[in-house]
C-alpha cells in the first residue's frame, strides 16, 4: 500500500513535470517503470489529472473509481478536470462534456453520455442512420455512407419520393445511393436552372439520408408544365442530376420526371391560370396575424375556370366571384363579404355606382345577384349577371371583406357597419365584349354594368358565407 501511494505521488509529479517542459532524471523514469510493473501485477488502478491516455495504468476488468482525488489518487483542477481510467474507459466529469460532444475527451477517445465516460469505442452523436456507419475521421466520430448497403446497385435502384402538398411539390432521392452510383447530390436542378430552381437540402426520410428539392405548384414556376381535365390539375417538372467530378465517370447525367395532381378548386385553378383576373389583400385576424385574401372571377359554377385578365365577358352572361383567405384558422374565423358595388372607373364615390351586395346579402337594386356562400367558411361565392355602363368597355367591381370571429354573427343580412369595421377592399376590372348595342357615348346603362359586377362578385360572396 505504501509502495502504491508513493507511486501515485511519483506518477503525478512525473507527468506534471513533463507537461511543464521540466527535465526528468533517468533514475526517476526507471523508478516509475518499475513501480508501474508492480502495480499491473497487483491489479491496482491509477488516476491522473491530465489528458494523455498513455500515462494511465489500470487492471483489466476493474471498475472505474470515482473521479475524485480521495478515491483514485489523482488530482483535480479547473483547467484539466479530474480523469480516471479503467481499461479503455476514461471517465471525465459530466460538467466537462455536453450530451453530443467529444471535444472534451483526450485525442482518440469518444464521449458516451449514457456512461458519462470517454472510451476508445466510436460514438457518433446523433446516431447514424440505417445506411450509414460511424467512422473515425481525423479523430472525430463521423457518420458516413455504408457502401456495403448499396453494393451492386445501379441507377435502376433509384426510386424518387414525391410529396405533394398544398403549396409545394418535393422530390427526394437517397443521398448515399446517388453518391455510390456516381452522382453529384449538389447538382440538383429543375427545368428552369435559375438560382431559385436549384436550391437543395438534406433531409431524413424512413431513417435514411435523402437529398431533396422543392417546386411550387404554379404555372410557369421553374419550368412547370400544367395539364388539366374536368376534375384535376397536374403539375409536371423534371429533376436533372449531374455526375461527380472525378477522373473515372461511372454514370450518365440523370433526368427524372415527377408530377403532382390536385383536385380542381377555387384556389388550385387560379394557380394553374397564366394571368387570372384577381385581387389580393392581407386581412388582419385577431391573434392569428395576417391572412392573404383573394377575389377572382370565374366562368363556371364550380369556380374552377378562372377568367383571364385578357378575356372579355359578354354582357348578360353569368360571372362567378370567388373569394378565399389562407394562413388562418378556419375553425375560428370565416370570411365575410359586407358589401360589393360596381363603378365605371373604380371610384367608390362615382354617382353611377351600382350596389351589388349590401350587409352580406344581394342589394336587389336592378342587378341580378345571388350570394351563394358568405360568412360560413374561409370561402365566399357570389353569382352575378354581367352588365355594362353605357359607353364603357370595362367595369370595376369592388368588395369590402373582413375576417369574422365565428363566436359572433358572421352569416345572414345585417345593416351597414361602421367604416372602422368594414374591413379591406378588393377590386377587379372586367373587360366587356365590344357590342354596338351599348358602346355609344349616350346615356349610362347602369343595370348592364351592375350585372357584370355582380357576376364577378358572386364567387367572392359565396366564399365568405
Amino acid at each position: 500500500m505504501i509502495l502504491y501511494l508513493n507511486f501515485l505521488e511519483l506518477l503525478g509529479q512525473t507527468d506534471l513535470s513533463r507537461r511543464r517542459g521540466e527535465k526528468r532524471s533517468d533514475m526517476n523514469f526507471l523508478c516509475v517503470l518499475v513501480v508501474a510493473a508492480v502495480l499491473r501485477e497487483t491489479g491496482a488502478v491509477t488516476c491522473y489529472a491530465g489528458t494523455d491516455p498513455l500515462l494511465f495504468l489500470s487492471a483489466a476488468g476493474a471498475d472505474p473509481p470515482q473521479c475524485s482525488a480521495a478515491s483514485c489518487g489523482g488530482s483535480c483542477d479547473s483547467e484539466n478536470g479530474c480523469n480516471c481510467i479503467d481499461g479503455t474507459t476514461l471517465c471525465i466529469p459530466t460538467t466537462q462534456c455536453s450530451a453530443n460532444d467529444s471535444t472534451c475527451c483526450p485525442t482518440g477517445l469518444f464521449w458516451f453520455p449514457s456512461d458519462s465516460c470517454c472510451t476508445t469505442k466510436l460514438n457518433c452523436a446523433p446516431a447514424c442512420l440505417s445506411d450509414e456507419v460511424c467512422a473515425n475521421v481525423s479523430g472525430i466520430a463521423t457518420c458516413q455512407c455504408n457502401t456495403t448497403t448499396y453494393a451492386g446497385k445501379n441507377r435502376s435502384a433509384l426510386v424518387p419520393l414525391v410529396k405533394c402538398e398544398a403549396d409545394t411539390m418535393t422530390v427526394s432521392l437517397s443521398k448515399c445511393l446517388l453518391e455510390y452510383i456516381g452522382y453529384d447530390t449538389k447538382s440538383f436542378k429543375l427545368n428552369d436552372n435559375s438560382d431559385s430552381c436549384t436550391t437543395t437540402y438534406s433531409d431524413v426520410i424512413n431513417n435514411q439520408r435523402v437529398q431533396s428539392i422543392q417546386a411550387i405548384p404554379r404555372t410557369g414556376w421553374c419550368g412547370n408544365v400544367v395539364t388539366m381535365d374536368s376534375s384535376k390539375v397536374n403539375y409536371i417538372n423534371s429533376l436533372h442530376i449531374g455526375v461527380q467530378n472525378k477522373s473515372i465517370v461511372t454514370a450518365n447525367p440523370l433526368n427524372l420526371t415527377f408530377s403532382c395532381a390536385y383536385n380542381l378548386t377555387m384556389q388550385t385553378s387560379l394557380a394553374a391560370a397564366l394571368r387570372p383576373l384577381l385581387s389580393t389583400v392581407n386581412l388582419t385576424a385577431s391573434g392569428e396575424g395576417s391572412a392573404p385574401t383573394t377575389m377572382a372571377a370565374y366562368w363556371d359554377q364550380a369556380y374552377t375556370r378562372p377568367i383571364q385578365s385578357s378575356e372579355e365577358v359578354l354582357v348578360g352572361s353569368d360571372v362567378f366571384l370567388g373569394l378565399f383567405s389562407s394562413a388562418v384558422d378556419g375553425d375560428k374565423f370565416a370570411l365575410r363579404v359586407e358589401k360589393c358595388f360596381a363603378t365605371p372607373d373604380g371610384d367608390a364615390n362615382n354617382v353611377n355606382k351600382v350596389p351589388l351586395v349590401s350587409g352580406g346579402c344581394p342589394a336587389n337594386q336592378g342587378v341580378s345577384t345571388e350570394v351563394q356562400q358568405n360568412g360560413a367558411a374561409l370561402e365566399a361565392r357570389i353569382k352575378i349577371s354581367s352588365f355594362a355602363f353605357q359607353g364603357q368597355a370595362q367595369v370595376f367591381i369592388s368588395c369590402e371583406v373582413r375576417l369574422c370571429d365565428k363566436n359572433g354573427t358572421c352569416t345572414g343580412c345585417t345593416s351597414g357597419r361602421a367604416a372602422s369595421d368594414a374591413g379591406d377592399t378588393l377590386q377587379i376590372v372586367v373587360n366587356l365584349r365590344d357590342d354596338n348595342s351599348y358602346s355609344s357615348s349616350g346615356s349610362h346603362t347602369a343595370v348592364s354594368w351592375a350585372v357584370l359586377a355582380a357576376s364577378l362578385l358572386g364567387p367572392l360572396c359565396t366564399k365568405l358565407f
